[in-house]
This record gives C-alpha cells, sequence and structure tokens, in this order.
C-alpha cells in the first residue's frame, strides 16, 4: 500500500501527492503471489454480490472465511464468502449515497465459530491504482 497521511486533512493521500519519494513498495501482484491477498475477482460469490472490478481478501479475511473444524457440513467456504462480499458492497453503496469518502468504508460480518458466532468489522478499502480489498482493520 502506498499512502502516507496529510498533516493538512488528516486523511489519506497518494504518495504522489506528497512529493515524496517512497522507500519501497510492495505491489498487488507480488502480494497475491506471496499469499498475503487472495484474488476473488473472478469468483461466483463475489460477481453475484456485486463487485465488477478487482477485489481481493487479505489472508486473515480468507481465513475467517474457511469452514472451521467442527462446521464441516454446516456451512461452507462460498457461502461465508459471499455474505462477506455483500456485506461490503451494502456499505460501500450505503457510503456512496451518503456522499462518504469511500476509501476505507467499515462494514460488519457475523462469522461461526465452533460454539459461538463472532462479529468482525472489516474494512473495505479502494484505491484508483490496486482497486477493492476486504480486510481486517489492522492488517491496513
Amino acid at each position: 500500500m502506498k499512502a502516507y497521511i496529510s498533516e493538512q486533512k488528516d486523511s489519506l493521500v497518494s504518495y504522489k501527492e506528497t512529493g515524496l519519494k517512497p522507500l519501497s513498495t510492495y505491489s498487488r501482484q507480488e502480494a497475491i503471489q506471496d499469499g498475503e491477498l487472495v484474488d476473488i475477482s473472478t469468483t461466483t460469490e463475489a460477481k453475484e454480490a456485486g463487485f465488477k472490478i478487482p477485489v481481493c481478501l487479505t489472508i486473515s479475511v480468507q481465513k475467517l472465511c474457511e469452514v472451521p473444524k467442527g462446521l464441516e457440513g454446516l456451512q461452507d467456504y462460498k457461502g461465508t464468502l459471499w455474505d462477506t462480499c455483500y456485506m461490503a458492497i451494502l456499505a460501500f453503496k450505503a457510503a456512496l449515497a451518503q456522499d462518504n469518502d469511500c476509501r476505507i468504508v467499515p462494514f460488519y460480518v457475523l462469522y461461526n465459530m465452533p460454539n459461538m458466532e463472532q462479529l468482525v468489522k472489516l474494512w473495505l478499502v479502494f484505491n484508483d491504482y490496486e482497486s477493492f480489498t476486504i480486510m481486517k482493520p489492522e492488517d491496513y
């Protein structure tokens, strides 16, 4: 991610806007190759939920979508992935409708875990250069 905090607006800006040069960069493609991001752009679940441009999950969100031990047969990866994508799209559309900044859109998904449910805060992050990424706030 190539972003910096602007002291003037206290908001995210592209490094190109700052006049600064990055010490190093890590591309989306490199993160996919390294297994840090999972490209779900071509999945039926992402498309049906409403994504029309590339979208990735961080590895921590990917793990949330995987079926936990003990819930095999009661839950499936595709259903959980669709729930995650759909909640992200709903949050993004709501932010657009309210003219909010849509670069980071928070939303929540309820995941089934063995013996409990867990409400997890996620972010849908939009970058003009790399499209969408669904992540936990701590992944940013």
